[in-house]
């Protein structure tokens, strides 16, 4: 037990890229505007947009505020090896866990969901973190992306998403 409470809260899972991300009010902002851009010609025929990392990180702080989800400091990275990382920290008996979620979209249903490949949490091994934090994202409900785009590609850069609509 007591094992398993050292690994849990010492270790910082590294993400794909060693940078700091701004996250700020205009970056999500920025984000809102392309959305709003990409959906209108995404109704009228095939459209894309391209998001940056300050942009989804800023906009996903203000979606987990919104839905209560206890993930602090979130960074999101954009990797160009195919998938997205999520970093930041969860507070389980009064300390911060460093988290690491490693994902992308799943298109093959009606909603986008966030398919989540890997989790690390802490320096747990990969099963026991992956439990913790998907039942905290299950409990939010932050995984299927109530959108009113009909998604149906995402590619990534070094730094950036790119998806592909259309009615």
């Amino acid at each position: 037990m007591i094992v398993g409470g050292v690994l849990v809260m010492t270790g910082t899972p590294k993400p794909c890229a060693d940078r700091e991300i701004p996250v700020s009010p205009e970056a999500s902002q920025a984000l809102k505007q392309k959305w709003d851009a990409f959906a209108a010609q995404a109704a009228a025929g095939p459209a894309n947009v391209t998001f940056n990392e300050s942009e989804v990180t800023s906009r996903g702080v203000e979606h987990l505020d919104e839905k209560d989800v206890p993930l602090n400091d979130l960074q999101v990275y954009l990797c160009p090896d195919g998938y997205g990382e999520a970093t930041g920290t969860v507070n389980a008996l009064g300390r911060d866990i460093n988290v690491l979620i490693r994902g992308t979209l799943d298109l093959s249903a009606d909603q986008p969901r966030i398919d989540v490949q890997k989790i690390e949490a802490g320096n747990l091994p990969s099963g026991v973190g992956t439990t913790i934090v998907n039942q905290i994202l299950d409990r939010s409900g932050v995984k299927t992306l109530d959108v009113d785009v009909n998604i149906t590609g995402i590619s990534f850069a070094d730094g950036e998403a790119t998806l592909e609509g259309r009615p």
